[in-house]
């Protein structure tokens, strides 16, 4: 901590005493709309806080958050609230979590909660457990379809099949996993899954208020976090100590973190939920 605020001080004088250095322009890291916490380095994250102390409409940074963008001036009162040094660190810290396998966003679940989505979270509860209307057939490890491969459950057969295989595989009541309904953690405990966690859209996020409450999403037994990555990032930016509700959380281990997202994704498509690619 130390070192990175001996570095900001520094990187904030780089281009101040001098008058020709004053007129010179500011030399700002490329930011897109894909770019990752994980890319940015120490140099790289104090740039993007500097960028956005700037109170400029048209920094990289702010450009790329597209509709996330909450302009210039209330970036610059963001960062001045938070601290340009806890922005820095916070930025590095959210990078240092994100695995370095795991799931791009198009082939995340997307699942029932969130105001864009289809289908009730008791949905899924159904799928992962015997009885009821739904159990997908987990413990023969039948394969699920590939991210948007199925459509709704009301209106496709074979998505209808994947939902009630469970219940027709000749025990029905083996295809079960641990799924607790609600709960909540610090967003410091969260582990994230998804690997391109998006730097322009979860600082929008932050700089428009998301830290922390029910953000809508799903996690593990463990913390791993399943949807709702963005807004985690984004209560790591406001307050990492920020208790974040879930929808519920899910048992990861019986089956492997790969296999369980890969049945939660399909479980996403048949209830109407196409994965989303960004």
């Amino acid at each position: 901590m130390k070192l990175l605020m001996e570095n900001w001080k520094k990187f904030m004088g780089e281009q101040e005493a001098p008058e020709v250095a004053q007129a010179a322009p500011q030399q700002w890291i490329p930011i897109t709309n894909q770019t990752s916490f994980k890319e940015l380095d120490q140099a790289s994250a104090l740039n993007v806080v500097k960028q956005l102390m700037s109170g400029d409409d048209n920094v990289p940074v702010l450009q790329a958050q597209g509709k996330w963008s909450p302009g210039g001036e209330a970036a610059k009162a963001w960062v001045t609230k938070i601290g340009p040094e806890n922005v820095a660190k916070r930025i590095l810290a959210i990078g240092a979590k994100i695995p370095e396998q795991g799931l791009p966003k198009s082939k995340m679940p997307f699942l029932p909660g969130p105001k864009d989505a289809q289908g009730e979270v008791g949905d899924v509860e159904d799928a992962l457990t015997p009885g009821g209307k739904y159990n997908v057939d987990m413990m023969e490890r039948t394969d699920p379809p590939a991210p948007n491969a199925i459509g709704h459950v009301g209106s496709d057969p074979n998505a209808a099949a994947f939902m009630q295989g469970g219940l027709k595989d000749g025990d029905p009541d083996d295809d079960v996993l641990q799924i607790k309904m609600g709960g909540s953690f610090p967003a410091a405990s969260g582990i994230p899954t998804q690997t391109n966690i998006l730097l322009p859209k979860a600082l929008g996020m932050a700089i428009n208020g998301v830290a922390g409450g029910d953000i809508g999403a799903y996690a593990s037994l463990n913390n791993q976090i399943l949807d709702g990555h963005h807004r985690w990032a984004a209560t790591m930016l406001n307050d990492p100590n920020a208790d974040i509700g879930t929808f519920a959380q899910i048992d990861l281990d019986k089956l492997g973190i790969m296999p369980t997202l890969q049945y939660l994704t399909a479980i996403g498509n048949a209830l109407g939920n196409k994965t989303k690619t960004k």
